[in-house]
């Protein structure tokens, strides 16, 4: 690209805007921005960190990297764990998904939340541009780890999530975090279209931390089709149509929805994943070859079932399946012990 290009480009992206839109939770923007031809990264428009603790669970405190006043008169607490969301494609740390995350955890107890948000950077229709800026905020972010750790954090009490594009960033940011390795990264159905043919250091993958999960619900479609972590969860098979997201089941709960048809099995991770922060046991999961395997019953009985989502065991390898409900609340068992689920009493029995 000539200078005169780049100047230009890199003007007119330092315009407010571009104009944009907010429908049903999606963030539509009339042209993309792509900071692979403009790389300086604007701290508040472009990749901004909104704090939530128990002390502001409503209102978001602002984090930058160097700004050591913010942090300071922040209510962030180096003792506690910290949580770092990576929003989707289309959306923003203020959408639904973000805000159901972090509520999850301020209930649960005790939690530094941190939306990312980068809704410029992320926004449609510009798929490609968006799949592309996954590597800037990926390694932005990992600079903003970097800036904690120096001022305190303990980096092992760090856990990285991100949902669709958002667990694609969340590997690039594992990958080049530079004051140690991130202990846990989980993917919720990480973006499957270009992503299948990048390499590995534009996506996420078991080599991103010490311990990747990831949950599929869409896979082939707009998640991963392949196993990429450590353990891979497949609830109903990990593929679309999920439980509950039949376009007449969608239309019937909610009937004006015009983005949930197509994104509800998409969606179903972030909802499983949220739901197990509250109940860490309710998914139980069973390691198995093939979905076809798992419902005749033909898995390895040596096995130990594990839970998906916030108590997995960071043991665990290989690929899990598990049946959920299709609505709210997901899970169908109720207690962390196999014995008091009849959909592992035949595994439990062989133990």
């Amino acid at each position: 690209m000539a200078v005169s290009d780049f100047l230009l480009y890199c003007f007119i992206s330092s315009l407010p805007g571009p104009p944009g839109v907010s429908v049903d939770n999606a963030f539509v923007q009339l042209i993309p921005i792509n900071k692979h031809k403009c790389p300086h990264i604007d701290p508040v428009r472009d990749i901004s960190y909104q704090l939530y603790t128990r002390y502001n669970p409503l209102y978001h405190q602002s984090l930058r990297i160097g700004d050591d006043e913010a942090l300071q008169n922040s209510n962030f607490n180096f003792s506690q764990p910290t949580i770092i969301f990576f929003h989707a494609f289309f959306e923003s740390g203020m959408a639904a998904t973000a805000t159901i995350i972090k509520t999850a955890y301020l209930q649960r107890g005790d939690h530094n939340i941190i939306l990312l948000n980068a809704p410029r950077l992320e926004a449609g229709p510009w798929y490609l541009t968006a799949s592309r800026n996954t590597e800037v905020v990926g390694k932005y972010t990992a600079q903003f780890i970097d800036y904690l750790v120096s001022r305190g954090m303990y980096l092992p009490s760090l856990h990285l999530i991100g949902l669709s594009l958002g667990a694609q960033m969340a590997g690039v940011c594992g990958q080049n975090v530079r004051s140690g390795r991130v202990t846990r990264i989980t993917g919720l159905d990480p973006a499957g279209p270009l992503f299948k043919k990048w390499p590995k250091n534009l996506k996420l993958d078991a080599g991103d931390a010490e311990f990747v999960d990831v949950i599929h619900t869409d896979a082939g479609i707009f998640g991963y089709p392949t196993q990429i972590g450590h353990v891979d969860f497949w609830p109903n098979q990990g593929i679309s149509p999920q439980p509950g997201c039949t376009i007449p089941e969608v239309k019937r709960r909610n009937p004006d929805a015009l983005i949930e048809p197509v994104f509800c099995s998409h969606w179903r991770s972030y909802q499983f994943y949220a739901e197990s922060v509250l109940n860490p046991y309710g998914f139980l999961s069973v390691a198995c070859n093939t979905w076809d395997d798992y419902i005749n019953q033909r898995c390895d009985p040596n096995q130990v079932p594990t839970n998906m989502g916030f108590a997995v065991d960071y043991n665990a390898r290989g690929n899990y399946y598990l049946r959920t409900n299709p609505e709210s609340p997901f899970s169908v068992s109720s207690s962390y012990n196999p014995q008091y689920n009849p959909q592992y009493q035949t595994y439990w029995n062989k133990r």
